[in-house]
């Protein structure tokens, strides 16, 4: 992979149902969610162009340097969408004792490329999946978030299956030692290019 293959782009996340500030789950009206998300594009439009934090890899990944010190000694947080895989995986995630164990974190997500703004929403949908150091031991949690979701119209009978479905080919494919996936080793190396590793 050269260098020159990596395209400038730019994501802003979307904590769905919670586009109103606080964390219980709403179905917030249409002008709540885009001043949510316009107000992060002006935000991040102002990052200087050395310190740019989203890099197109291919029309299927995107990688981030996260905006976090990392610890000492430690290295610093990369995040990899994994556009066609509908997951948001968080590299190096530093979570406080007693899961200060857990290194990987995935989000279940959708993608929207708003084409003529010149950036992507990443949708964090509501269910997670924590993965150990030694990549095989794993955790999902936020269920109960989902039911909600479903609960309140949040997303459909149709989306929940689906968003169950991807649950559970992340979860086997961890338990078989598939993890990291290919596309995060591809985004590694991204990141490699990009000296941030």
């Amino acid at each position: 992979m050269e260098r020159t293959s990596l395209t400038k782009t730019l994501v802003v996340w979307q904590r769905v149902g919670k586009e109103h500030g606080e964390d219980d789950l709403r179905l917030n009206p249409p002008d709540v969610v885009q001043r949510y998300i316009n107000k992060k594009v002006e935000v991040f439009r102002q990052t200087p162009p050395d310190a740019w934090r989203w890099w197109l890899v291919d029309e299927n990944l995107i990688v981030e340097q996260a905006d976090v010190d990392p610890q000492p000694g430690n290295p610093g947080t990369h995040i990899f969408y994994l556009l066609n895989r509908g997951l948001t995986v968080v590299e190096n995630i530093y979570l406080p004792h007693p899961n200060d164990n857990w290194k990987w974190y995935i989000h279940l997500s959708d993608f929207e490329h708003k084409s003529g703004k010149g950036y992507w929403v990443m949708k964090d949908l509501f269910c997670h999946i924590s993965v150990e150091k030694d990549t095989r031991t794993y955790h999902i949690f936020d269920l109960p978030d989902l039911a909600q979701a479903l609960d309140i119209g949040l997303i459909t009978p149709a989306q929940s299956k689906d968003l169950l479905k991807r649950v559970d080919w992340a979860a086997n494919r961890i338990a078989r030692g598939e993890f990291p996936f290919p596309e995060i080793i591809k985004g590694q190396e991204a990141c490699s290019l990009l000296s941030w590793r």
